[in-house]
């Protein structure tokens, strides 16, 4: 990356790291100290003030646990689209449940997945009894279910939408007489449970 490109998308570089430290919960004092710079320097970096050094921007995307590669593919003009066709995607199916994973995306930026899920009549997802880290969210394209998170249970219907922090343990219950299905994210990605099928 030289220098030239680098002062080009400054100010692009500057907004993405700022936004980045406040959603992921960071004050400016811990990222300063742990990138090695002031809290002056790293506040002038956010501001698009200063360019700062190769060195100095990776110790910074360190500290804050972003890949560098991936911040200047995010930053470019010609941000590349992934497509995955149908037939071609990872699928799982165990006990009544097809898990069918539509799009992943393992940055350290922006980790997410997209799947669609499918729960026979009776069956019930047994994935997430214990929680894991992070969040869901789900819309709900037919039948119903029963979504038990933590000692709470909820029915959700078609047309339903639904998000819940995933570290309490979770789980879905078709108990309807039809097919439940619906498109669901987690972020970051919990996808060590696809295979190819």
């Amino acid at each position: 990356m030289n220098k030239a490109l680098l002062k080009s998308v400054l100010p692009e570089l500057g907004k993405f790291l700022r936004l980045f430290r406040e959603k992921s919960g960071r004050n400016l004092a811990p990222v300063a100290r742990n990138a090695g710079i002031s809290i002056s320097m790293l506040s002038q970096i956010e501001r698009g003030i200063v360019s700062p050094s190769i060195d100095t921007l990776c110790r910074v995307c360190r500290a804050l646990d972003i890949d560098m590669p991936e911040l200047f593919r995010r930053l470019s003009a010609s941000e590349p689209v992934r497509i995955h066709r149908g037939g071609e995607r990872l699928t799982m199916e165990r006990a009544g449940v097809r898990y069918e994973q539509l799009m992943t995306n393992q940055s350290s930026a922006f980790p997410a997945e997209l799947f669609c899920i499918e729960v026979k009549p009776g069956c019930t997802t047994a994935m997430s009894g214990g929680g894991h880290e992070g969040a869901e969210m789900g819309y709900v394209l037919q039948g119903r279910a029963r979504l038990t998170v933590g000692r709470d249970e909820y029915e959700i219907n078609r047309n339903d939408s639904v998000f819940f922090n995933a570290h309490l343990p979770h789980r879905l219950s078709n108990t309807g007489k039809r097919l439940f299905r619906a498109v669901w994210s987690i972020s970051p990605p919990h996808v060590d449970y696809l295979k190819t099928s």
